[in-house]
């Protein structure tokens, strides 16, 4: 099959302003938290929580609030998607990470309490990869104030393996743990692997390493790009990363009892179809989708389709 017409349709939006919304600051452990907002919150007791993965920030979810202002001519995305805060996580975007951790449960909860500072006491997480595997992880933990968890590409029990027994994925999950280790390799290079990453996209090579995260990476656009090379983040990367050593999916997430929605992208080499078949596994009552010309981004590589089966509400494809 070959690239659809649909792939990649957006360039991802930086300026909050162009969609009527706001930026704001909460203070916690890890130091300030930027986050992005409508102007006039308080529609009811209930917001959507978006979260980013390793590399990005708020900006990856751009495609998905242009879309629902596309369905609604005339209306900003607050009017149609009620209220929402796009989080950039501690260590990346324009929040601050002053320790030298990103335990996952003080991250939770730090969204957590961001949101009741907003005024709301329940949310719907919406989380991709990294942010995937956080909103499980705050289900689990917060079963009274998650109603419903939303996940692109946001299984991770493949990464949490590859964590805990690096060799032994290599022989096993041989296309993730090869997916993992070049971003961990990067990562650990620190400020080298940055400018590596800066010289291939100065010389437009950078689609070169995006292989199995992207389905089609020369159809990747400008801004895509540029955000990737912006976000890299190696100390942070490193710092997630850590969460998995100690963390057991099959136990952590049978406690999670609201719905789960999860979109995957056939392509995906870090987060395989074998980890939606093992999210259907752990919380039987999960949602699935598969969609054939996605790899690691559905949100911007396929943004109709994503933003239809994730927030539409539609039936099951599987």
């Amino acid at each position: 099959m070959g690239k659809p017409a649909e792939y990649f349709p957006f360039e991802l939006i930086l300026d909050p302003r162009y969609f009527g919304l706001v930026s704001g600051f909460h203070d916690g452990p890890f130091g300030r938290l930027h986050y992005v907002r409508g102007v006039q919150l308080q529609h009811g007791s209930e917001a959507t929580v978006f979260l980013h993965g390793v590399a990005n920030d708020w900006t990856t979810w751009t495609p998905l609030l242009q879309l629902a202002c596309d369905q609604s001519p005339g209306k900003k995305p607050a009017e149609v998607l009620g209220d929402f805060i796009l989080v950039d996580l501690p260590g990346f975007g324009r929040s601050d990470n002053k320790e030298d951790h990103l335990e996952g449960r003080l991250v939770g909860d730090l969204v957590i309490e961001l949101a009741r500072t907003l005024g709301f006491d329940r949310v719907r997480l919406v989380g991709h990869s990294m942010g995937g595997f956080l909103a499980l992880d705050i289900a689990a933990r917060h079963a009274k104030v998650v109603s419903s968890v939303h996940l692109v590409a946001g299984a991770y029990f493949s990464v949490i393996r590859t964590v805990q027994s690096p060799w032994l994925s290599l022989l096993s999950r041989h296309k993730v743990a090869v997916a993992y280790f070049s971003q961990s390799a990067l990562a650990m290079l620190g400020p080298a692997g940055l400018l590596l990453i800066r010289a291939l996209a100065r010389t437009r090579l950078l689609p070169l390493s995006l292989r199995g995260f992207l389905a089609y990476p020369w159809s990747a656009n400008r801004s895509f790009l540029d955000g990737l090379t912006r976000g890299m983040r190696p100390k942070s990367f490193l710092l997630a990363a850590q969460n998995g050593i100690d963390y057991d999916p099959d136990v952590e997430w049978q406690k999670i009892h609201c719905p789960v929605v999860g979109v995957f992208g056939v392509k995906d080499k870090l987060v395989p179809v074998s980890d939606m078949v093992d999210l259907r596994r752990v919380c039987d009552s999960a949602e699935v989708h598969l969609l054939d010309s996605c790899a690691h981004f559905p949100q911007v590589e396929m943004p109709h389709r994503t933003y239809q089966l994730l927030l539409g509400g539609r039936g099951r494809d599987e």
